[in-house]
């Protein structure tokens, strides 16, 4: 492939303008930006593609029944004679930077799958064949069929028509356009029931354009493995093409920066099963595609829209800039330890959202007023606490720094919104039960000075030292606490709360403490520890309901749990008996 053989010296640098660093710093970003990160990662997946070649004719078994790679680079070229335009939107299609990471990752032995490698690999033939039919360039390609199915990206899909089992199928393009065949005297052609064209959709709204794929067929559309295609029934698709209309109209109102944006810059929608497990998400790899769960209201959609496009943004940055390497902190919005990008992550894409819904809370009926008044009062807060976090952080590199200023400048409008006094409450409350559940998940403080600790406190002399935490990552499953949930949703559907609550089951701890009683709290979830003195859930209920009382031991709990938590249990394995929690967490607390 020419375009991929370039001379040496002549490797292509990539930059960014102020100018359009500014405007993702500050909202909504133009063309400029989003020319420059799609320039610089359509240079990278051609760097990737030459790899991927290099490899091929090294293992040219990789590559199975299918066409050569060789001839594949010939029609690329050709291709990209003819119209480098469609060539770069194939290779910079989302879909295409997952797939490619995929089969790398594959074929370095990272990642395993039950479909043949060659199968797999056989997507790159599928690319090709769609920019030779794009371009006009005359062709014949064997394609990989893979769940029954051949997929042609932002074309569309066939579905075979008879039971298939070779596993590939030849593809002709000339003048009057493509036919694949089997083998076994079937063919399809464009204008063939078993041919399923790409669905998109457009829709305008004060002057602004919104052009998208919606895929539901193509293998990589959910940003991970090969995926069966999912076609939507036409009362699907239109629930589908509503939601879009609506939320893009209301973005236009009320967002018109983050409108523009998504103008410019969102090419793909992809569907997610309705199962609730995921609302939205994005790919670092595939930056343009916002994958979301269907959602009962346009702002839902429009809201998930603006949070993922957000990811897509930081990741083209991130393609072209350092911004900080670190591992181990922590996302208030996170169970699992984030390292500095992704903190940064969170943090743009979460001020955004508050901003988001700093508008839409007073614009919603009251039966979901509740939730948006909560929703944006919980982000504000977590994304206060991160930055503040980062605050002296000194693995940001100057330009991580520079980002991190201008969201602290942003911050500081949003965090001049009001909040009533009960949400307030519910935020503190929420966000102590996940900051603590998080340390005492994944800090460990190092065991000599646990074991001091146990020492002073059985001497019964003061705490000798403060000792330091380790991130250890845990990687069990999470058995996150329904307390946190139900505390929100007290303070933003109570009807709903009343009802869940008389079904619940649920500890005499977290019952006691949901109905405002702190004292019984504190007595149940003390009784509980004292039968499972490990049981992280009650520690940290046991401090929340201390720190409600205004009880000074609570500090330590909600602040340092794993201290507090390894010196009790290294007490109890000495002496056989669990200390008093509260004087414990007072004795640890003390000084500090």
């Amino acid at each position: 492939m020419n375009s991929l053989r370039l001379p040496p010296g002549q490797l292509t640098t990539h930059q960014l303008s102020r100018q359009a660093f500014d405007e993702l710093c500050s909202g909504g970003v133009t063309e400029e930006f989003i020319t420059a990160v799609e320039t610089s990662q359509c240079s990278g997946r051609k760097l990737l593609l030459r790899g991927l070649a290099d490899f091929c004719a090294e293992h040219p078994s990789a590559v199975g029944p299918l066409t050569s790679t060789d001839s594949l680079w010939d029609i690329v070229a050709a291709a990209e004679r003819r119209d480098p335009a469609v060539v770069r939107d194939l290779l910079t299609h989302p879909t295409a930077g997952v797939w490619l990471s995929r089969i790398l990752r594959r074929l370095n032995g990272k990642v395993t799958d039950s479909i043949p490698v060659w199968s797999e690999l056989g997507y790159l033939h599928s690319l090709v064949a769609v920019m030779a039919i794009r371009t006009g360039v005359h062709c014949h390609i064997k394609l990989p069929v893979v769940h029954g199915v051949v997929t042609l990206p932002t074309v569309g899909y066939i579905e075979l028509p008879t039971v298939f089992p070779t596993g590939f199928v030849d593809l002709r393009h000339s003048t009057t356009g493509f036919v694949v065949s089997t083998g076994q005297a079937e063919t399809v052609t464009p204008d063939s029931p078993y041919f399923f064209p790409v669905r998109r959709h457009t829709t305008q709204s004060r002057g602004l354009r919104l052009s998208v794929e919606i895929n539901d067929c193509d293998p990589y559309r959910e940003l991970s493995g090969p995926v069966e295609p999912q076609r939507m029934d036409a009362v699907r698709v239109a629930e589908w093409r509503k939601l879009l209309d609506e939320a893009f109209d209301l973005l236009t109102l009320w967002h018109p920066d983050y409108a523009y944006e998504l103008s410019v810059g969102l090419r793909m929608v992809t569907p997610l099963p309705g199962d609730g497990s995921i609302r939205g998400a994005s790919s670092s790899v595939a930056i343009g595609c916002v994958a979301v769960s269907q959602k009962p209201s346009a702002t839902l959609v429009a809201e998930t829209l603006v949070h993922e496009f957000q990811h897509s943004k930081l990741n083209g940055l991130l393609g072209l800039f350092d911004l900080g390497q670190r591992d181990g902190l922590y996302a208030p919005w996170r169970d699992d330890p984030r390292p500095l990008s992704g903190l940064l992550h969170g943090v743009l894409a979460f001020l955004c959202v508050a901003e988001f819904w700093q508008v839409q809370r007073d614009l919603l009926p009251d039966q979901q007023a509740g939730q948006a008044h909560f929703t944006f009062a919980l982000h504000r807060h977590q994304v206060g606490e991160a930055i503040a976090s980062l605050s002296d952080e000194p693995a940001l590199t100057p330009l991580g720094r520079r980002l991190l200023e201008s969201m602290r400048t942003r911050f500081a409008l949003v965090a001049q919104q009001p909040v009533a006094p009960d949400v307030a409450d519910a935020v503190a409350k929420v966000t102590d039960d996940h900051r603590a559940a998080w340390r005492s998940r994944h800090l460990r403080p190092d065991p000599d000075d646990v074991a001091r600790l146990a020492n002073a406190w059985l001497a019964g002399v003061p705490r000798p030292i403060t000792p330091a935490s380790r991130v250890v990552a845990d990687t069990r499953p999470s058995t996150r606490s329904s307390r946190m949930d139900l505390v929100e949703l007290r303070v933003s559907a109570p009807a709903t709360f009343a009802e869940v609550m008389a079904h619940a089951t649920l500890t005499p701890g977290d019952t006691a403490y949901l109905a405002g009683d702190y004292a019984a709290a504190t007595t149940m979830y003390m009784a509980q520890l004292r039968n499972a003195p490990e049981d992280t859930t009650s520690w940290v209920g046991l401090g929340l309901s201390l720190k409600a009382r205004g009880l000074s031991a609570a500090e330590a709990i909600l602040t340092t749990p794993e201290t507090v938590i390894a010196v009790s249990n290294k007490v109890l394995s000495v002496v056989g008996t669990v200390p008093d929690p509260i004087e414990l967490a007072d004795w640890v607390g003390a000084g500090r």
